[in-house]
């Protein structure tokens, strides 16, 4: 992806044009520290300005002042940037960002990071290059300290699912920890005492507010949970799946239910146990979280997030920053519902 923050040339009569990315390769900086220099952002340090104009004038670039002068006009246009794009989860948050962006006239433009080394810069080039009026993230896996500063810059910055302390920008987010209390006191409530549970990946924020609620429920039910039952899953089915299949393969029993703490990794689980002749409840109880389409149809027991409410959510966000309709909140937490369906039965 080319950086449209800046177009340098060495000759306006001449074709050839560079990208930022070309002056932070000679000053050995970021494309996000030479872009606030190019748009004399006051977080610079005057060794890194003067680093930056040392390499620019060593090319023999100077900036197309009117292209920027066309980025800081209204495009009519969010910027959205999420890792993937799947049937489920993120797809949800999308149909939602998109039908209220049409409601006001509204164009998405909408980028997938696919966990690439160069998430970084792709988000820089939004939040810098003028291509959009602002700026919504998604689980992307940027360190704090670069979202505080991107926070920082020029374009309103709304973040979903993912809190940033001491970060300038809004975070709509669901109550996970109360979704999965609400899962696993349900699960308790039925009498169920082994209960496996399938986290997300470590450090991820959902990953572990869900199992901060499955702390939550054990302690208020006074039960322990068993720590050979805590497994690591990565929110694909492929991890459910393998997890379960290795299990069985060991020849260990199968616990009485078993907590996915997303919907795609329940499914895996259902997929391992097919795969045996096992079935869903009668062999071992399942609960997910998400509540995607497959899961309606597969009878599978979960929590409801308010995915298109997410996206709705940050795009009502945008237009509130973009419209300076006075103090907007710091975040806005949206609601879980426990869905009980066949997957989960009380003990006989």
């Amino acid at each position: 992806m080319s950086t449209t923050t800046d177009n340098l040339t060495l000759n306006p009569t001449k074709t050839q044009s560079v990208t930022v990315a070309d002056v932070s390769k000679r000053a050995g900086l970021s494309t996000a520290t030479v872009s606030r220099v190019l748009n004399n952002s006051p977080l610079v340090r005057d060794k890194t300005r003067e680093r930056v104009l040392k390499a620019m004038q060593e090319l023999g670039y100077t900036a197309n002042h009117s292209a920027r002068a066309l980025a800081r006009r209204r495009t009519d246009t969010l910027g959205v940037i999420f890792p993937g794009i799947d049937a489920g989860f993120f797809s949800e948050v999308l149909i939602g960002a998109n039908q209220l962006a049409a409601e006001h006239d509204l164009h998405l433009a909408v980028a997938f990071a696919r966990n690439r080394p160069e998430e970084a810069q792709m988000v820089s080039e939004y939040l810098y290059g003028g291509r959009v009026d602002a700026l919504i993230l998604m689980h992307l896996r940027l360190d704090d300290r670069f979202i505080r500063e991107a926070a920082n810059g020029p374009t309103p910055l709304v973040l979903i699912d993912r809190p940033v302390e001491d970060a300038r920008a809004v975070t709509v987010r669901m109550n996970n920890t109360s979704g999965a209390e609400q899962a696993m006191s349900h699960l308790l409530e039925q009498g169920f005492k082994r209960i496996a549970v399938i986290q997300g990946p470590e450090g991820t924020f959902d990953a572990e507010e869900r199992w901060l609620g499955c702390r939550n429920a054990a302690a208020k039910f006074g039960v322990e949970l068993d720590p050979g039952l805590i497994w690591r899953g990565t929110f694909h089915d492929r991890s459910g799946r393998e997890l379960v299949s290795a299990w069985l393969d060991a020849g260990k029993s199968l616990p009485d239910a078993i907590f996915a703490l997303n919907d795609p990794m329940a499914i895996g689980v259902l997929q391992a146990l097919n795969e045996r002749g096992l079935s869903v409840p009668k062999d071992v109880a399942l609960v997910g979280f998400d509540d995607i389409e497959s899961a309606r149809y597969l009878g599978l027991s979960t929590v409801r997030s308010p995915m298109r409410e997410l996206g709705r959510s940050a795009c009502q966000a945008v237009i509130e920053l973009l419209g300076g309709k006075g103090k907007v909140p710091d975040e806005r937490i949206l609601d879980t519902e426990l869905v009980v369906r066949q997957s989960t039965r009380a003990l006989v």
